[in-house]
């Protein structure tokens, strides 16, 4: 049996003999604790029992005599307690047995019953038998420290050994994703071990769309790749095999083609047709003396032989010809005598026909010079008039304008002064802007200075309480010192009860002593707590005060710390440091996986600082991909969507730089590797990047960020 909680009521211990009547409590009839013996009537009971009594009557509980009186029955406890009892654990299988005196030490003490139960001192909630406690502390309790045996963090067993770690344990020992040769890789290795596992799926970098495994990427692109760069073997231009092998096929102007007629020489390089037509012993060619009549065609072979054939045919055409140009040539001279006849004859009255015509002319050029005269006095005498009308006009004209003048001076005068009071409105506004700035500064100051001695207040309020506790502490102490006091003068007349008494309150100094330094320790943790949180307060009101850029550039900093594999929705910030050394050595970033949404696609975006393979070292090349994730089979395919890829300021939330790029189809489909689906070659120039005003700035730190926003279109 337990013995009642706050020693209420007597001793319910199993005894090893029946204890005496005398001994026994005559209201809860078990033997006494702290016997009391009634002056009237003689019986014995527990003090706390007979105090319970009391609370309803004044009366003995036995001969229900008023305002009886009590002594404590000093003989009863110490027989009481020199009673021999078994251990409450004895149908457990404790056999100790001994005095009332010794079985609260033998219960207590982690020496003594090794069959009480008892909480784990780990508060893993499990209750066991002191016997086992400490193999179950040191073995089989979930909450043991324990290190982890990859990266040698200690932890409790359960998180150690738990899914949680082994997911996220950095140096934690995987197969290869791809099933390669290669086994045993921490974690945080995997990334490097991928961008050289020849299982790998790659996509080539000539863009031709091919995605296949590293091992076979070497002899891809030396002889499979459609957009490798080759040479034509016949004018030694360098180009795409795809093209090398089609389109310039068709171009090339030192490609070997066949003779059009098919003639012994076979086949000539394209330009040189046409000179090799001009040569082509089967060329049909028209007979020599087609201009004086023949009309028969042959190849150019056997132009030789048709000459000696019709050597008469074309000498007879050539007698006709001479014979028909002969009489030409008389009857076009007799023409040409008469017509030059007539024309002399026609030429000769022309002449004389002009030469009366030009006397006519003469006369009437000397009849206009004498009027021409007269209408010059005329003119003279108009300009005069027209001159002096002129002056008058220019008096009237000039004081016309002189009065206009002054009317727009004073209209400018009196627009100014309204000008001027708008000025004025325009300060005072401004001025009483600078009043309420002033007023919200002030204001500001104000609640910090409130918020200060608020936490002023709080920490002496704690520390007044600290005081209060001491003080407690202290007078708790001097009636400890009392009661010492008091059991030293009983120890004189009770000298069984001194030793009992002494162990008795060492323990309750001790629990004492253990319970103050615990409320030392919240005390001080409470202390801790309120000043961490007084500092940060503080660290808030003071960044009330940043500027907006640096608002915003701590916004991104912070956003792209976060970014990790699987835990992502797009749009998402990714951070590219160490610029200028990427772009000296050629690095290539791939950051980590993101996904478009929860249970969404995979994606993971590549910068390459110094531009891509057949792009430029003046741009920067930036790429996004499709991934194999974990949710291809319950998604829709093909991917549809849109990409948006920012390099974004960082001093103002404005002004980023929204790249231009292209879509590839076949990035779109369900894969098994990794495909691009969207590039930009041309991303944006290194000059631009470097290029710094008092509004935007994209390097800072020798850093920069993208914003990646894919807008899923959901197929229903």
């Amino acid at each position: 049996m337990a013995t009642p909680s706050n020693g209420g009521g007597g001793y319910e211990y199993l005894f090893v003999m029946t204890p005496a009547d005398w001994l026994i409590c005559n209201i809860c009839q078990y033997p006494s604790r702290e016997p009391c013996l009634s002056i009237c009537c003689g019986h014995t009971f527990c003090k706390s029992c007979l105090e319970g009594a009391k609370r309803v009557t004044d009366a003995c509980p036995i001969c229900r005599k008023e305002s009886f009186g009590t002594i404590l029955h000093l003989q009863a406890d110490r027989a009481i307690r020199s009673l021999h009892v078994f251990c409450t654990n004895k149908e457990k299988g404790c056999k100790w047995q001994g005095e009332v005196n010794d079985i609260i030490n033998h219960l207590g003490n982690s020496d003594g019953c090794q069959f009480e139960e008892v909480a784990c001192s780990n508060y893993c909630g499990k209750y066991l038998q002191c016997q086992y406690l400490t193999s179950h502390v040191a073995d089989e309790c979930v909450r043991r420290k324990v290190d982890c045996q990859y990266c040698h963090i200690t932890g409790e067993h359960q998180f150690i050994e738990g899914h949680e770690h082994k997911e996220q344990c950095p140096k934690f020992l995987l197969a290869c994703p791809n099933k390669c040769e290669a086994e045993n890789i921490p974690r945080e290795d995997i990334d490097e071990h991928r961008k050289m596992c020849p299982l790998e799926e790659v996509t080539c970098p000539n863009d031709c769309g091919v995605t296949l495994q590293r091992q076979y990427l070497t002899n891809h692109l030396k002889s499979k790749c459609l957009c490798r760069m080759v040479g034509c073997q016949y004018c030694h231009i360098t180009g795409e095999y795809q093209f090398i092998e089609g389109e310039h096929k068709e171009q090339c102007h030192k490609f070997p083609v066949a003779c059009p007629n098919k003639c012994e020489v076979g086949s000539v390089p394209r330009d040189d047709v046409e000179e090799h037509m001009k040569m082509c012993p089967l060329e049909l060619i028209q007979c020599e003396y087609h201009v004086v009549g023949c009309e028969e065609r042959m190849a150019r072979k056997n132009q030789k032989k048709h000459n000696k054939e019709k050597m008469e045919e074309h000498l007879s055409f050539i007698t006709h010809q001479l014979t028909d140009v002969q009489h030409k040539l008389a009857s076009e001279t007799v023409n040409s005598r008469e017509e030059l006849t007539t024309k002399i004859t026609q030429t000769g009255k022309d002449l004389a026909t002009t030469k009366q015509h030009l006397s006519g002319l003469i006369q009437r050029l000397q009849h206009t010079q004498r009027g021409f005269t007269t209408k010059q006095d005329d003119l003279t005498v108009k300009v005069e008039q027209v001159e002096k009308e002129s002056k008058e006009q220019l008096v009237i004209t000039k004081d016309d304008l002189t009065l206009k003048l002054q009317q727009a001076e004073n209209g400018f005068k009196q627009q100014l002064a309204a000008n001027k009071d708008k000025l004025n409105f325009t300060i005072q506004n401004l001025t009483a802007t600078q009043e309420e700035a002033r007023k919200t500064k002030d204001e500001l100051t104000q609640q910090l200075a409130l918020t200060k001695q608020d936490a002023k207040k709080t920490k002496d309020e704690l520390n007044q309480k600290l005081t209060n506790t001491e003080r407690d502490l202290n007078a708790t102490k001097q009636q400890l010192a009392t009661t010492c006091q008091n059991l030293a003068k009983a120890e004189k007349k009770h000298i069984t009860l001194t030793a009992n008494t002494d162990e008795v309150l060492a323990k309750l100094e001790t629990k004492f002593q253990t319970k103050m330094a615990e409320i030392e320790t919240a005390a001080q943790k409470r202390v801790t707590e309120l000043e961490t949180k007084l500092e940060e307060k503080n660290k808030l009101l003071e960044g009330i005060f940043f500027t907006t850029s640096d608002l915003w550039w701590m916004h991104i900093n912070t956003t792209a710390s976060k970014l990790s594999s699987g835990d992502q929705v797009v749009p998402v910030i990714v951070k590219m440091s160490e610029y200028t050394n990427k772009k000296r050595d050629e690095v290539i970033k791939h950051t980590d996986s993101f996904y478009t949404h929860h249970g969404g696609y995979k994606m993971y975006l590549c910068v390459c600082a110094n531009g891509w393979i057949g792009g430029t070292a003046t741009h920067l090349s930036v790429y996004l991909s499709l991934m194999k994730g974990p949710y291809d089979d319950q998604l829709k395919w093909p991917l549809n969507g849109h990409c948006e890829v920012k390099l974004l300021n960082q001093i103002s939330n404005s002004e980023h730089h929204l790249g231009k790029g292209k879509y590839q189809v076949s990035g779109h489909q369900k894969i098994t590797g990794g495909a691009c689906m969207w590039y930009s070659e041309r991303f944006i120039s290194s000059e631009d990047i470097h290029k710094t005003t008092p509004t935007h700035q994209y390097l800072k730190d020798d850093s920069i960020f993208f914003q990646v926003d894919y807008k899923l279109y959901i197929n229903i």
